[in-house]
């Protein structure tokens, strides 16, 4: 799931990604420049915080789907320097059910 702050008829010129726990780098995605920053974890008071101070727009997720799809690309730039990499299969995610909009 997704949880998102913002305007949604804001254009989006630039976004900036962090996977994993993000709370750190909000200061880092705002002064970048991003029109929309995502991460996972975020935590209540930093987000809203944020979103006070700024227009920069948030999408939350969760924290294993926001490294797992960039893996295989790391490894590949790593192999490049002669690194040894293994993506492990084990999913990993605390997560194991999920409500759903419209579902009872």
């Amino acid at each position: 799931g997704l949880r998102v702050a913002g305007d949604p008829d804001a254009p989006v010129r630039t976004v900036a990604v962090c996977g994993g726990a993000g709370d750190s780098l909000l200061g880092a995605a705002r002064a970048a420049g991003a029109d929309v920053y995502l991460t996972a974890d975020l935590r209540h008071h930093p987000a809203s915080e944020f979103r006070e101070a700024g227009t920069t727009a948030l999408v939350d997720a969760a924290h294993w789907a926001t490294e797992w799809p960039w893996l295989r690309d790391a490894a590949g730039l790593l192999g490049e320097t002669n690194v040894e990499t293994r993506i492990s299969a084990a999913n990993t995610d605390a997560w194991t059910f999920r409500s759903r909009e419209g579902s009872t």
